[in-house]
C-alpha cells in the first residue's frame, strides 16, 4: 500500500511504512535530535528518516544523514530535496535530485477523519471548504480536512525557498475535484513569492488517509 506515489512525478522518489514494532536505527547525529523523545515520537521519527533513506537509495543516492535544523525540518544533502510525512499509522517521504530540475517538495498524510467544526474557520474560507464536497462522500468536516491536508502540503513545500512561517489564510486553495489537483495561491507577498503566485498539487482520499502532494521545480521560480 502507498499514497503518494501516484501523485508525484515518477523522477521523485517514495518510501512507505506502518508504523509499528521497533523503531530503525539512527545515525548518532539524528539519534541526538530526539534524545528526550518519547518512545512514540521516536518511532515517528527513525521511521520517516528510514524511508526518506530508502528512497535515496532508489534514486542511486548515497544513504545520508538527515539531522534536524533549529528550525526542526530535515537537513537533506545539498543534492536533494525532499519531505517526510505520518500519521499515526503511516509514515511517508518523497526524494528527488537538484540536477533534475526540482527545487522543493511538500507531501502531508492526514487521516480522512471530521476536522472539528471549530477549527473549520481558521483553516479554510467557505468557498475553500465548499469545492472539495463536490467529491462523492465528501461531508463539510472531511471538506475541511482537505484544505488542511493540501495547506499542509503547501507550506512544507514552500518552506525551503521562503523560510517563511505561513498561517491559514496566506494561502487560497482551488480544487479540481475531477482531475485531483489543487492550487494554493498566495494571499500577500512571501518572497520571493508574490500575491497570487500559486503552488501546484495533487490529492487523493483512499484506504482510510488523505494525501497531497505539492512541487516546485526550476522552470516555476523566478
Amino acid at each position: 500500500m502507498g499514497y503518494f506515489a501516484m501523485l508525484l512525478d515518477p523522477r521523485i522518489a517514495v518510501a512507505e511504512a506502518p508504523l509499528r514494532g521497533e523503531p530503525p536505527d539512527l545515525p548518532a547525529d539524528e539519534a541526538l535530535s530526539i534524545v528526550n523523545a518519547v518512545p512514540r515520537r521516536h518511532l515517528e521519527f527513525a521511521t520517516g528518516r528510514e524511508c526518506a533513506r530508502r528512497a535515496m537509495a532508489a534514486l542511486g543516492h548515497a544513504k545520508a544523514s538527515m539531522p534536524r535544523a533549529q528550525d526542526r525540518v530535515p537537513i537533506w544533502p545539498d543534492d536533494l530535496v525532499g519531505s517526510i510525512t505520518h500519521t499515526d499509522l503511516w509514515a511517508a517521504a518523497a526524494v528527488a535530485r537538484r540536477d533534475q530540475g526540482f527545487v522543493a517538495i511538500g507531501i502531508d498524510l492526514e487521516p480522512a477523519d471530521a476536522l472539528p467544526p471549530e477549527l473549520w474557520s481558521s483553516v479554510c474560507t467557505p468557498e475553500e471548504q465548499a469545492k472539495p464536497m463536490v467529491i462523492r462522500g465528501m461531508t463539510p468536516d472531511l471538506a475541511a480536512r482537505l484544505v488542511y491536508c493540501m495547506k499542509e502540503a503547501s507550506f512544507k513545500c514552500q518552506y525551503p525557498i521562503s523560510c517563511a512561517m505561513l498561517e491559514f489564510a496566506d494561502l487560497a486553495i482551488d480544487v479540481d475535484a475531477e482531475a485531483g489537483t489543487f492550487s494554493a495561491t498566495y494571499q500577500k507577498v512571501v518572497p520571493p513569492f508574490d500575491v497570487h503566485d500559486r503552488l501546484f498539487g495533487r490529492f487523493a482520499v483512499s484506504a482510510g488517509h488523505i494525501a497531497s502532494a505539492v512541487v516546485v521545480t526550476s522552470e516555476h521560480v523566478r
